[in-house]
């Protein structure tokens, strides 16, 4: 049987799993992937599943197959080369600084394989990494986040969310998934991106101003990234020396972090500072609603 035909019968099996909840022939699928179809067929009834969720589930579950191959493959880029690895059309692995005998190393110590390394990279993953790095488009394809925990790919997804451009402390990310006070658990789950760049954990900074540690490198390196798509770092250092943390428009008495895009209109002379969205309050500016500073 050809790899074709396998994943046809994989697929085949997985419906017969999400419909009737039978796994016969459901193999080497990661094990917390079935668990979710089977929660998925047991909470609701068929007809009440939405459909998008039902194909991307299934899909996931084929990518995840144990006979789809882990490929590897070195992209060379505007910040150095850059090695990924991926298994179907999801990225599994992202390394800047890397060579290719460490980062094979590092995904059989994550998958329990060696990738196998191919000179060219497919056209599609060209073109995503591309136009992430070029800022044409933001990078929205599938990723593999095995063995992160739910709150870590929770962590995880709110950072693609972070625009390029700008930043976002790592209060932010607590308080927008509702954990305000698990900051300390944010930055460990960022640690562990094994996507860095195309999940860009490079754009959260610690709310003082400071960059903080970088999954992919040292700080220099996530100083780097960031001149390259656009930080006003010298700016960032400036308002930390101030201990202003955010920033007001006086001609709508709205207030945004820092590198908001809001800041393209703004014009200095209409532009007041303040060190906590408190002190923004009770002078009367209200959040931001594209940053959601408070």
């Amino acid at each position: 049987m050809d790899q074709h035909d396998q994943v046809e019968v994989l697929a085949a099996a997985i419906d017969r799993l999400i419909e009737r909840g039978t796994s016969a022939g459901v193999t080497g699928v990661d094990p917390s992937l079935l668990e979710v179809a089977d929660r998925l067929r047991r909470s609701a009834p068929q007809t009440m599943i939405d459909p998008r969720a039902r194909i991307k589930l299934r899909q996931r579950l084929i990518q995840s197959a144990s006979f789809a191959v882990l490929r590897s493959v070195v992209l060379e880029t505007a910040v150095g080369p850059l090695q990924v690895a991926y298994r179907g059309r999801a990225v599994c692995g992202v390394s800047l600084l890397t060579d290719r005998r460490t980062f094979a190393q590092r995904c059989l110590q994550r998958y329990g394989v060696q990738p196998v390394y191919d000179i060219e990279p497919p056209a599609w993953l060209a073109a995503a990494v591309r136009n992430h790095l070029e800022g044409r488009r933001g990078f929205k394809g599938e990723v593999d986040l095995l063995g992160l925990t739910p709150f870590q790919q929770q962590v995880l997804a709110k950072v693609r969310e972070i625009p390029r451009g700008e930043v976002r402390p790592y209060t932010w990310v607590a308080r927008e998934i509702g954990l305000p006070k698990a900051v300390r658990a944010v930055g460990t789950a960022l640690r562990k991106n094994p996507i860095p760049l195309l999940i860009p954990c490079h754009r959260v900074v610690r709310s003082e101003g400071t960059l903080g540690d970088y999954a992919a490198g040292n700080p220099a390196l996530k100083e780097r990234i960031l001149r390259f798509e656009g930080v006003d770092l010298l700016a960032l250092k400036r308002l930390r020396r101030l201990g202003k943390r955010f920033r007001g428009s006086r001609n709508t008495h709205i207030f945004c972090l820092p590198t908001c895009y809001s800041r393209k209109w703004a014009q200095e002379r209409h532009t007041v500072y303040f060190a906590s969205a408190t002190e923004a309050r009770r002078a009367g500016y209200r959040p931001c609603k594209l940053c959601r500073p408070a």
